[in-house]
């Protein structure tokens, strides 16, 4: 896949904006996660300036490869694996919520079930490189 270097920009830009508004909005309502959000901005400062050091001989409309059609199907079977996975808990929290097994809010069980997902995407993907 190739992209062009002012779209990479805008998504870095984007990213900053957001983090910026999360850190700022959860400094304003006194929680403390206002730092998580603080070092995710710095972080894309970081990358931001990096890529424009990078990239400051080139042309704004200049593309060169992002991913390649390997790396995409790597992805890809990684993105199915999470996705069957997260299935699968949902369906065992449903089934537990339902029998009076998990007591308490669905919601824990569906944001279980997403940061389960994000490490099988991330496991599946360590073990795909050393696979290939």
């Amino acid at each position: 896949m190739r992209a062009k270097k002012w779209m990479i920009l805008l998504f870095y830009l984007l990213l900053l904006f957001e983090f910026i508004y999360m850190g700022y909005s959860k400094l304003m309502n006194n929680n403390n996660s206002w730092v998580f959000w603080g070092v995710l901005s710095i972080a894309a400062v970081y990358q931001i300036i990096s890529f424009l050091i990078k990239k400051k001989d080139e042309s704004w409309n200049s593309g060169y490869v992002i991913a390649d059609h390997r790396i995409i199907r790597q992805i890809l079977v990684s993105l199915a694996l999470s996705f069957v996975f997260i299935l699968v808990f949902l369906v065992i929290g449903t089934v537990g919520l339902y029998t009076g097994f998990i007591v308490g809010n669905p919601i824990n069980v569906m944001v279980a079930a997403i940061i389960f997902s994000v490490l099988v995407f991330m496991v599946s993907q360590i073990v795909q490189q050393f696979i290939n």
